[in-house]
């Protein structure tokens, strides 16, 4: 779908020019610096490699945002990852190709550590100069709005707040007088006179489907005086969500929740990941861990080493989650949360809680495929059958699998939640990452959930 906002493809191709420029310029600066035999096989592969990730960088990254609207943590974020995907590709083909040992190592250090600041300083620049440029007097657009309903008003607020956008609105324009607050400026059909003398070159029509005749009139006058006619579909009476528009042949489909694990390669490449970490992790690891862990939560008390209980999977299935035991077996085990000071939890299971240790088997329900490194965390069924209940939007985070850590988790949504408002929370975490997932974004949860499990977290007991 063609996104919305002025020069956006034209910024893309802005951007990715002066980074493959930038990158090459600063390869040659270094080289020369370095006094490197120009002709040199292996720098010239290295030049091919480094062309070569950024290109992968760009398809991985993904600048589905408008440019001009990124804030300094989205330009420093973007070119942190796009460097680290770089630095992945050059090295895995330098080895694969044994041609490592001909090439300085302090070379490729200094150049990843100018390229990531180069970049950075250059999105910033670009960036103002974008906006500077969009947002004058002689490039801005001049708009008018068809309707001062809800959705007409909404639309002004966003084409006034998001000035990046380079269109300027001056009013709307409604048959209801009652609506008019001081930007009301005619009613529609005088709309038309003023479209002409004002020199308007868009026009969006909030008009419900009732003004049938209406519309069709205006799209006819926009074409025949060479004017961009837009109609604003009625959704935004429904949900404040935002929406995705697909098409089942010529007849467009208006979805109400972006979810991107629901196009098929994004769910094998997350099926992908979330296979090779888990196996590796139990053929690797997990059978000392399990040896050791298991003898101590022996001694601790009298029981299984593992924890089954039956949770909450994708799309609402039941499915068993394992974990090592860190509770005397008790009644409540399926009904009751773990508080701070839960007499139930045995020393050795404390520890767990504190650092993760506990959730390890739950690998095996990422390799079953019950679950997935990264999602939602899986509640018990007292849990989802009460809170479904309560929050209107609580089963939104069914619609990926659940995860052994997730976005809530490690922005202060771990642990008991014991209110209304931290279930609240915690939910609308969930469904801001199943709206926003990446490749990225998982492995910034995984370096995150690491750093957490050394570090402490005060609410893992």
């Amino acid at each position: 779908m063609q996104k919305f906002g002025r020069y956006r493809a034209a910024i893309i191709a802005l951007i990715i020019t002066e980074d493959m420029i930038s990158l090459n310029v600063l390869f040659w600066i270094l080289l020369c610096c370095f006094d490197a035999n120009v002709e040199s096989i292996p720098y010239k592969w290295l030049q091919i490699l480094i062309n070569l990730g950024y290109l992968i960088s760009i398809a991985i990254v993904k600048l589905e945002s408008d440019f001009r609207q990124w804030r300094f943590s989205d330009l420093l974020r973007t070119s942190v990852y796009q460097i680290f995907i770089v630095s992945i590709v050059v090295i895995c083909c330098l080895f694969a190709l044994k041609i490592s040992e001909d090439i300085s190592r302090l070379f490729i250090v200094l150049f990843l550590g100018i390229a990531f600041v180069t970049m950075t300083v250059l999105h910033l620049f670009t960036r103002q100069i974008l906006r500077a440029t969009i947002n004058s007097e002689r490039r801005r657009e001049r708009a008018i709005i068809l309707g001062a309903g809800p959705v007409g008003r909404k639309l002004y607020a966003e084409l006034a707040q998001n000035k990046y956008l380079g269109i300027h609105v001056d009013g709307l324009f409604d048959d209801d007088t009652t609506k008019n607050k001081g930007d009301v400026l005619g009613t529609v059909e005088q709309a038309k006179e003023y479209a002409i003398a004002n020199r308007v070159s868009k026009i969006y029509s909030t008009l419900p489907i009732s003004a049938k005749n209406k519309i069709i009139d205006f799209m006819h006058f926009s074409e025949h005086n060479i004017i961009h006619f837009h109609i604003v579909p009625q959704i935004g009476y429904y949900t404040n969500t935002p929406v995705v528009l697909e098409y089942a042949g010529d007849m467009p489909i208006f979805s109400i929740r972006k979810v991107p694990l629901n196009n098929w390669h994004s769910t094998m490449v997350k099926r992908a990941l979330d296979i090779l970490v888990s196996l590796v992790f139990l053929v690797a690891f997990f059978p000392l861990i399990y040896i050791i862990l298991g003898i101590l939560i022996k001694i601790s008390s009298p029981g299984p080493v593992f924890f089954t209980q039956e949770r909450t999977g994708f799309k609402g299935r039941k499915f068993k989650c394992y974990k090592f035991r860190s509770m005397k077996c008790n009644k409540e085990a399926h009904t009751k949360q773990a508080s701070a000071g839960d007499d139930r939890k045995t020393r050795i299971g404390n520890f767990m809680r504190r650092t993760n240790l506990d959730e390890l088997p739950q690998f095996i329900n990422v390799f079953k495929g019950d679950m997935s490194l990264v999602g939602p965390r899986p509640h018990m069924l007292l849990h989802t059958t009460e809170y479904s209940r309560l929050i209107n939007q609580y089963m939104v985070r069914h619609l990926i699998k659940p995860g052994i850590t997730g976005w809530a988790q490690i922005n202060g949504f771990r642990g008991e939640t014991n209110t209304l408002e931290k279930m609240e929370g915690r939910i609308r975490k969930d469904i801001w990452y199943i709206e926003n997932w990446s490749v990225l974004l998982d492995l910034e949860i995984m370096v995150k959930t690491l750093l957490l499990m050394f570090k402490g977290d005060k609410k893992a007991y």
